[in-house]
């Protein structure tokens, strides 16, 4: 791979100004390969979907170059992927309550969705899916657990897929196509956890009447199961038709024997989006982020469920950067991005014919 200097990039940010010759999006991997810095590549004129911060989903524009893959974040394990004028939502938890960030739109807001990919029931992975699946028409996966409670929310049968992960499901959609893979959920040290939320909420006032009443409305439409753990989390592998692979993982948990399975056959991805542990702490979260890149060996690692709560269940932010210093410690070829709020993450899937990765 070819790494570019910093005098080089400069030419090319300066290139980028000048209208004609302007990048369509940076992508993260372009200091690593010769093939998305190519001078057919920075002559096309910039994409809309690369610089909005506009979902697709709401509105906003969708890539216009046919190998050009818009990913962003909308908070905690929720992403929005549009390619091909396709749009995947993984996860759907939009609607937080007044004790989290505002994300800068409403889940009544998300207007287009092709599929939503659940990785598992808990509510702060699907407490709008039933609704935005059921404006929107789009196919809804996630295992039993999940989809028990989507049922229970009017939402039809026939857009719903249940999967189990156990092998020998792959879900079929126009450009793109979806593995299950059984998964299991994080379970973070309780003594650590239950101190660290006692002491930081100990400092803060209490929830009113109010907002716990809406706090209780969310925490309704999700599982409490306990057999999420082992049963009920699923992780997905999403191949584009130009063979760009993402794996998505939406819960710090160990790897699976299933997980194994699958991976040895592709020896590794171009995107892993991986929830991150739940143990706050550094030196675990960063421990397990390793081993889901040590196994999914990904181009680009992407978090998930980092951000939190002001006060309550789990308030604390999750550090991204120790992870991403251990990431690249462990492979300095790794490239590790976070963005904020639905700022664009753009990739030229293209280059994917030429490593050979077209299925």
């Amino acid at each position: 791979m070819v790494r570019y200097s910093s005098v080089a990039f400069a030419a090319l940010a300066l290139c980028s100004l000048g209208g004609a010759r302007a990048q369509p999006f940076s992508d993260p991997r372009s200091d690593k390969n010769a093939a998305i810095a190519s001078s057919e590549f920075m002559a096309q004129p910039r994409d809309p979907a690369c610089t909005s911060d506009r979902l697709t989903s709401t509105g906003g524009p969708g890539p216009q170059n046919p190998h050009t893959l818009a990913v962003r974040w909308t908070g905690f394990s929720n992403y929005e992927l549009t390619y091909k004028g396709k749009i995947i939502l993984l996860d759907a938890y939009f609607d937080r309550g007044k004790d989290y960030p505002p994300l800068g739109f409403s889940a009544a807001d998300v207007k287009k969705a092709d599929a939503i990919i659940i990785g598992h029931g808990h509510y702060d992975h699907m407490s709008d899916a039933a609704s935005v699946g059921i404006r929107t028409g789009a196919t809804l996966v996630g295992a039993a657990l999940t989809t028990d409670v989507l049922k229970s929310e009017s939402v039809p049968e026939s857009q719903i897929k249940t999967v189990t992960g156990k092998g020998g499901e792959v879900l079929n959609f126009e450009g793109f196509t979806v593995q299950p893979i059984l998964a299991l959920h994080g379970q973070p040290d309780k003594h650590v956890t239950q101190v660290l939320e006692g002491a930081y909420n100990s400092l803060l006032t209490k929830a009113g009447p109010d907002e716990e009443a809406e706090e209780k409305a969310i925490r309704a439409r999700g599982t409490f199961d306990p057999r999420v753990v082992t049963e009920g989390t699923i992780a997905y592998l999403i191949t584009l038709d130009d063979g760009f692979r993402i794996m998505y993982r939406d819960s710090g948990g160990h790897v699976t024997d299933y997980e194994k399975a699958a991976m040895q056959k592709l020896g590794g991805v171009d995107l892993a989006i991986v929830g991150l542990s739940a143990d706050i702490l550094n030196v675990p979260t960063e421990q397990q982020a390793v081993e889901h890149a040590n196994l999914y060996k990904p181009d680009v690692f992407m978090p998930a469920h980092h951000d939190g709560a002001l006060r309550g269940h789990m308030p604390l932010w999750r550090a991204t950067e120790p992870v991403f210093q251990a990431l690249r410690d462990n492979d300095p070829n790794l490239v590790a991005v976070s963005r904020g709020y639905r700022e664009p993450t753009c990739f030229d899937t293209e280059i994917n014919i030429e490593k050979g990765r077209k299925r």
